[in-house]
């Protein structure tokens, strides 16, 4: 099944230091409907402009491209293609990769399904009057980042 079911994708960035813990490749998914003012994504935001791969194809690309198994999923929005994005992290869960996911959503909006399956989550919407370059992994200080494990979520500390 998941070699028919395909996901949007924007682009791919190896070793940031900036997209949670740890040193992470970073896979962008295209399309975003939130509109945040100031958004340094805002070149991926429309629908159907990215490249539809299957997540069969996407996993080999990523197994040779994330030595260390360490992924953010970003966006856009990748909670706009929640199904996918689940069958995605599933995959990826089961090789043994620790998966982040950013978001614009705020927590309780997260569907449980994907919040049992990530190891961290970043939430909520980036707010350009609450820009704060001196918070860890967020671009505004509204926003969260929350570590996952076996079910308890706990938001980190993201002073530098």
């Amino acid at each position: 099944m998941a070699d028919r079911i395909k996901i949007e994708c924007a682009g791919w960035y190896n070793d940031s230091c900036d997209d949670g813990p740890g040193i992470r490749s970073v896979l962008f998914l295209q399309g975003c409907s939130r509109n945040c003012k100031g958004c340094h994504n805002a070149g991926i935001k429309e629908h159907g402009k990215g490249t539809l791969v299957p997540i069969e194809e996407l996993m080999l690309f990523i197994e040779s491209h994330c030595g260390n198994k360490k992924i953010t999923i970003s966006g856009g929005e990748p909670l706009e293609q929640a199904n996918s994005l689940e069958i995605l992290i599933h995959r990826l869960k089961g090789k043994g990769y620790n998966v982040c996911v950013y978001t614009g959503w705020e927590i309780e909006r997260v569907p449980e399904n994907i919040l049992r399956l990530v190891d961290y989550i970043k939430t909520g919407s980036f707010v350009i009057d609450l820009k704060n370059p001196d918070i860890q992994y967020v671009g505004s200080s509204n926003q969260h980042m929350f570590s996952i494990d076996n079910g308890n979520i706990r938001e980190l500390d993201l002073a530098v």
